[in-house]
């Protein structure tokens, strides 16, 4: 083979690896040294995605796994809270960025789209420091008007004249959209129960859910809270504080991707038999609680859209009360 030839073969090389270097999904990352993509989601799940295995180098998966959160997933914490997200999340988030113990070589390799060791990533020089030319004055004027929001916020969540001190009118009933404050589940609760309340249940007015949501979005609440649900025990399951089951599934819980596929079933009461749906489909999105359960409290994130999801006890979130014993009307 000539030299010319070589070099021909080397430049077509290149072109056919550029052509390739987008991965065709926007949570898929390029393999280490084969041509193909994996999901992120997959990078040191124990299976050897990538052919190369460059997806299970020892010292990647060695920073990837962590004590604190699921596989894929790190704590983060941020405005005074602390949340398990995806990696991909966490690397992502600037406004405030995320507090945490990821690597932050973990982030310049999503960033680079390509599995690498940790030896081989390179972080980027940070530029030289520059003297300051003049105080901007428009930095008064954001605080004035973040200042202007909280207060209205703060009026929408905590106080009408219909409820007492701490509540707010949603619906037909009394709550306080405690989102100023952070604590763990039981503390949540003793917090409601302090001021008259308990934290929010759905018992009887399913559509109370669908009005507290919209109540979310007109007043642009974007915190986490907790709310009166838990898991007892296998027998019992996801319970009310006072006692009565949670419905499990559409359209309170949160809809999440699982790595194993499952059928879906449908249950037919009057013939008392119950079939796969879809002729056996298999399907990877769940919209319940995880099984086994790896929270036993229940919360509405804003992640997840303020939807349901289960959380460890113990994450500090805000508490979401609802007032007991006394109609909202009559509260003064």
């Amino acid at each position: 083979m000539t030299a010319t030839v070589i070099r021909t073969v080397v430049l077509l090389m290149g072109l056919v690896c550029a052509a390739k270097s987008t991965c065709p999904e926007i949570d898929q990352i390029h393999c280490g040294t084969s041509d193909r993509c994996t999901r992120i989601r997959y990078i040191c799940d124990g299976d050897n995605d990538c052919g190369d295995s460059t997806d299970e180098e020892s010292s990647l998966c060695a920073v990837w796994r962590n004590s604190d959160c699921e596989r894929n997933h790190a704590k983060c914490t941020r405005s005074g809270r602390s949340d398990c997200v995806t990696i991909s999340t966490y690397c992502t988030l600037t406004d405030p960025p995320c507090e945490g113990t990821v690597d932050p070589r973990l982030c310049q390799m999503l960033k680079d789209g390509k599995i690498q060791s940790l030896n081989a990533i390179q972080m980027p020089t940070p530029p030289a420091p520059t003297e300051p030319t003049t105080i901007q004055p428009s930095i008064h004027v954001r605080n004035e008007n973040w200042s202007e929001q909280f207060l209205l916020k703060l009026n929408s969540t905590i106080h009408h004249p219909d409820c007492p001190m701490l509540y707010t009118k949603v619906g037909e009933h009394c709550l306080s959209i405690f989102f100023i404050g952070n604590m763990s589940w039981m503390e949540a609760r003793t917090f409601c129960q302090t001021i008259g309340g308990d934290l929010f249940t759905i018992t009887k007015e399913f559509n109370m859910f669908a009005t507290l949501l919209q109540h979310f979005t007109t007043h642009q609440v974007t915190a986490d809270f907790w709310i009166g649900g838990r898991y007892i025990n296998d027998t019992l399951g996801w319970t009310w504080v006072d006692g009565s089951p949670m419905p499990v599934g559409s359209p309170y819980w949160a809809v999440r991707h699982e790595e194993r596929c499952t059928n879906r079933k449908i249950s037919y009461d009057l013939l008392n038999v119950t079939l796969p749906a879809n002729d056996g489909v298999c399907y990877n999105y769940v919209q319940a609680p995880r099984v086994p359960p790896m929270g036993h409290c229940s919360s509405l994130s804003y992640e997840y859209y303020h939807y349901m999801s289960d959380n460890s006890c113990f994450i500090k979130k805000s508490p979401l009360c609802v007032l007991v014993g006394e109609h909202p009307k009559q509260a003064q």
